[in-house]
């Protein structure tokens, strides 16, 4: 073959090669890790993350981004889907909330008042926990409350808030247990030790003499999906 003749070729196979690379994506997700348990006499809340944050590179871009991460350039997100679980826990009952918030916009500074817990929400609303989710409150909650003002802004870590016990699960290794009336207990442990940004957080009840029943087990670590699971979750192409 001449010469000429394979250089040309050569120069196609490079440009089907590097099209491909552009266009091929490679897909990776993210699961949101973790929260606050606030628990009092015989009762407890659990407020964990439950949505996900996506990133779509193409096989071009991807040797960039591992690149990046080795420096700690985290790359931006594509896709955020927000998501809160609220497990309520008593010596009768457990209950499940899922409340799903599409833009990722969900409510911050969570603060438990001796009535509930209150929050504020997307515009600076103040708003309260339901069992559908948090809703503006009342004129009469934000008046006796005072507001946003009023939200506790800081760590609240292992500190008692209004007659509420308070702790994170994000604390590397963590592992506490939370009594709940005589015979009822959450054990909640963070398995991600300091080399790690990630959480993965387990939720258990105990009962005597029962095996651990599992309320909740989460790992915040980035994972590979296949593109069907990608758009499933944000259900975009």
């Amino acid at each position: 073959m001449h010469a000429k003749t394979k250089t040309v070729i050569a120069l196609v196979v490079l440009a089907m090669a590097l099209a491909a690379s552009v266009s091929l994506k490679v897909y990776y997700m993210r699961d949101h890790i973790g929260g606050t348990v606030f628990w009092r006499g015989d009762e407890a809340y659990v407020f964990l993350g439950a949505g996900h944050t996506g990133y779509r590179f193409s096989y071009l871009e991807y040797p960039f981004v591992v690149a990046g991460e080795y420096f700690h350039m985290v790359s931006s997100p594509e896709h955020q889907f927000g998501s809160s679980l609220v497990i309520h826990v008593t010596p009768s009952m457990v209950e499940r909330h899922v409340i799903d918030d599409t833009e990722a916009t969900g409510p911050g500074f969570i603060t438990p008042f001796e009535d509930g817990f209150y929050a504020m929400c997307p515009g600076a609303i103040f708003c309260k926990w339901t069992s559908s989710g948090f809703k503006p409150a009342t004129k009469e909650e934000e008046r006796r409350h005072g507001g946003v003002d009023h939200l506790v802004r800081g760590s609240m870590d292992n500190q008692i808030v209004n007659g509420w016990h308070v702790r994170y699960t994000g604390s590397p290794n963590a592992h506490f247990e939370v009594e709940i009336g005589k015979n009822l207990a959450i054990s909640v442990r963070n398995h991600i030790g300091n080399e790690s940004v990630y959480q993965r957080v387990s939720v258990d009840l105990l009962r005597p003499d029962q095996a651990p029943e599992s309320l909740y087990n989460g790992d915040g670590t980035t994972r590979r999906v296949s593109k069907s699971e990608y758009e499933r979750i944000f259900k975009k192409p």
